[in-house]
């Protein structure tokens, strides 16, 4: 199935990779060979650039995924419908009908079908990036072993969703040749710094080692809502998931342990800038340690919403139970908030389709993506006109500035909107 990110559609815990726009549909050759996204992308996808922002032309692609353990038991359709929340309600039973979808190399066409331990899944489905902005990727630093770049903000690391060649390792593929880079760590989507990358299994296995045992200083900067105190805070609140199909974390007493330092730099009397020292590296952890101690990041689509109670989430204080949050933070980002306006002729085209009164052929398997069509009826994205993207979704005012242990550092210069005028 298709799409993951940020906001609105984060559905960055179920991630499934695109297979070659070249290739035919055909069974796994080997079950257990891991598939590097990148080898599989198209290379030639035309784009333009309106404003600043990176648009890429739709295309098609195979979303590879196997079954999480949460979904076994479950009917595959409803499955799919309640984790990829960026499509039309019907779309996996139509998908599943036209025999786009396939499980351990067979078409599925059974709409009832329950998902089991180990199922591979394939899905055929026409994709929509994402825009981006065009910015370059600084190179920091450059040996055999490593590579070390400054991430811009709008784009995340990796293949996730909707994100595939608007994508740090894809921009790199496309645009330099680069391949075979071994990821080292990961900075959120609209956040950006220092990445570094290893180009070998040896280098990869000695940093990440260094990293699970607490050896890296990791140092961020970011900007923050109302005058932070002068004093050192330390927040070291357990952080767990919130909405798990979107990737959303809280504080929780059962979450993971955590352990923030924040310092102030300097404030005008609305915002501040704070240096951040993270002690562990849990998902959105400055963002969520903000948010806690009444602080959150400025502009932050997710974490500064009064969605999270009156105080916007302080002390964790949400004023409704977990289940409600849940249910108001995902009714807050998902997919349809995106859309201009709704189109009632592809809402009625989608239900009489899913219709279990309505037949359909299912495609034949050895169908090429060259010969599928530029507009595809049962994708949302071809049918539904989206908003503008606004600027808050491409940069979050959260950056990281260094990382560094005895052996080695990589730090960049303080971003703009950081420095004191």
């Amino acid at each position: 199935m298709s799409d993951t990110t940020d906001v609105p559609e984060n559905q960055r815990k179920i991630e499934e990779k695109p297979e070659n726009s070249s290739l035919k549909r055909k069974k796994f050759e080997d079950p257990n060979k891991k598939v590097d996204p990148l080898e599989e992308l198209p290379m030639k996808v035309p784009f333009k650039i309106v404003d600043g922002v990176r648009h890429l032309a739709p295309y098609w692609a195979c979303y590879r995924t196997r079954t999480k353990g949460r979904w076994i038991g479950r009917k595959m359709v409803e499955v799919f419908s309640g984790e990829f929340l960026s499509t039309n309600r019907n779309y996996a039973k139509i998908a599943c009908k036209m025999g786009r979808i396939y499980v351990n190399g067979e078409q599925m066409t059974d709409v009832d079908y329950v998902m089991r331990n180990g199922d591979r899944v394939e899905h055929w489905a026409h994709r929509h990036e994402h825009p981006i902005r065009d910015l370059p990727i600084r190179v920091i630093s450059e040996t055999d072993d490593l590579f070390v770049v400054e991430k811009p903000p709008s784009l995340p690391v990796h293949t996730c969703g909707q994100y595939a060649i608007h994508t740090v390792l894809g921009q790199l593929r496309v645009n330099e040749g680069r391949t075979g880079l071994r990821v080292l760590h990961r900075l959120d989507r609209a956040t950006s710094g220092v990445l570094l990358f290893a180009k070998n299994y040896e280098t990869d296995l000695e940093f990440k080692t260094t990293l699970k045992q607490g050896e890296w200083s990791k140092e961020y900067i970011c900007k923050v809502d109302g005058v932070f105190p002068d004093e050192e805070q330390v927040c070291e609140q357990p952080i767990g998931p919130l909405v798990i199909s979107m990737g959303i974390q809280c504080v929780r007493p059962d979450g993971k342990d955590a352990k923030s330092r924040f310092r102030k730099l300097w404030s005008d009397g609305t915002q501040s800038v704070v240096q951040v020292h993270i002690e562990t590296g849990r998902t959105h952890q400055i963002r969520v340690h903000s948010q806690f101690l009444g602080h959150p990041i400025a502009g932050d689509q997710i974490y500064n919403s009064a969605v999270w109670g009156p105080t916007k989430g302080k002390n964790a204080d949400y004023q409704k139970s977990f289940d409600e949050l849940c249910e108001d933070v995902r009714n807050t980002h998902k997919c349809e908030n995106w859309h201009e306006k709704p189109n009632p002729e592809f809402e009625q085209r989608m239900e009489h389709l899913a219709a279990d009164t309505t037949p359909i052929t299912p495609e034949a398997p050895s169908l090429t993506l060259e010969q599928r069509p530029e507009f595809d009826e049962i994708c949302q994205k071809c049918n539904v006109e989206s908003k503008k993207v606004p600027e808050n979704h491409f940069q979050l005012y959260l950056h990281c500035l260094k990382y560094e242990t005895k052996k080695w550092s990589f730090k960049t210069e303080m971003p703009d909107w950081a420095v004191q005028k």
